[in-house]
């Protein structure tokens, strides 16, 4: 009698009667891998975009008085141990009773220890928060120096360069400058999101005039961000005088591989009106007392700032011009 076999023939098709699950093509997985680079690609490019534009929505905490925190008291049963154990290896093994007051005698010694210990902490304690305490008014005094100090620290981490270069007080106003350094419209992306004629998830290419506004609207989010971040910080300052240097080693000329693109003042006054969630970083750039921007050309090109008759903002280029160039 005949075997009748299930499954596929012995000439390798498969049986008529049964059907077989259907599994991608390698055509049909490369597609899928494209599309999922793609789309993977797209959401980088509007996080990019998003975060360029958003760095002012950032929260910063405000400067306070440093809690020195109280020093916890000394161990006894830590500090009775080392102790006993140093005590008891002088007497020998089989001696109980000295070696019962040696174990009393660390005791002793142990509480005695940690009572020293305990003073001394408080004593330091002490130090601290006075030292604290007084930290804390000369930051609301406005010494220069520590104010200086404080935006330094506080600017170290930002994603544009920024240093305070000077703080002072002028016709009874307390303020800092702050120089940031910006880089070139080339930190902006060529090509954005966009959406095809389907609806499908695109990008496509900028058009100069495209750039140059989200280059503006990233520039804006930088200056906010940082003064800011300095308002809340640096409690004593009035008003921040800020200077944008554009780094540019693709400039035309060498004397615009650092140029100043932007300056202006933003009072506390002024920035306690403004809802940072909401506001508009281009409009915000251009609204600031004194504010000093140029643009050329049908499609608003950033350009350097005239220098002739500002030598203050002249002195302050080449002074630090060495440094970001190195």
């Amino acid at each position: 009698m005949s075997q009748r076999l299930s499954g596929p023939s012995a000439t390798g098709r498969s049986n008529p009667g049964r059907s077989s699950s259907a599994r991608p093509s390698l055509a049909q997985l490369e597609r899928a891998q494209r599309a999922a680079e793609k789309e993977a690609a797209i959401a980088e490019l509007q996080d990019l975009e998003n975060s360029l534009v958003s760095l002012h929505h950032e929260a910063f905490a405000p400067a306070a008085p440093y809690e020195v925190p109280p020093p916890a008291p000394a161990d006894v049963e830590v500090l009775r141990a080392q102790i006993e154990q140093h005590e008891l290896s002088q007497v020998g093994r089989f001696k109980l009773s000295e070696r019962k007051a040696a174990k009393a005698r660390a005791r002793e010694l142990a509480e005695a220890e940690a009572s020293r210990i305990d003073r001394q902490n408080a004593e330091k304690y002490r130090d601290l928060c006075a030292g604290s305490t007084e930290l804390w008014k000369l930051l609301n005094e406005h010494d220069t120096g520590l104010v200086m100090e404080t935006l330094e620290s506080a600017f170290a981490d930002n994603a544009s360069d920024a240093t305070a270069v000077d703080v002072g007080t002028e016709d009874g106003v307390r303020y800092a400058t702050v120089l940031i350094v910006f880089g070139a419209v080339d930190l902006i992306p060529e090509r954005m999101p966009s959406l095809t004629a389907a609806g499908k998830p695109t990008t496509k290419k900028r058009t100069k005039s495209e750039r140059n506004a989200l280059y503006v609207a990233a520039l804006g989010s930088t200056v906010l961000a940082t003064v800011k971040e300095g308002r809340a910080v640096a409690p004593s300052v009035d008003e921040f005088r800020v200077v944008v240097l554009r780094k540019d080693l693709n400039a035309a000329t060498p004397a615009e591989f650092v140029a100043p693109i932007y300056a202006a003042r933003f009072s506390r006054q002024m920035m306690q009106g403004l809802n940072w969630r909401t506001v508009n970083p281009t409009e915000a750039l251009l609204s600031a007392t004194d504010a000093q921007f140029q643009r050329k050309g049908a499609a608003g090109d950033v350009v350097p700032l005239n220098l002739s008759g500002n030598e203050d903002l002249a002195q302050l280029v080449e002074t630090f011009k060495p440094a970001i160039l190195g």
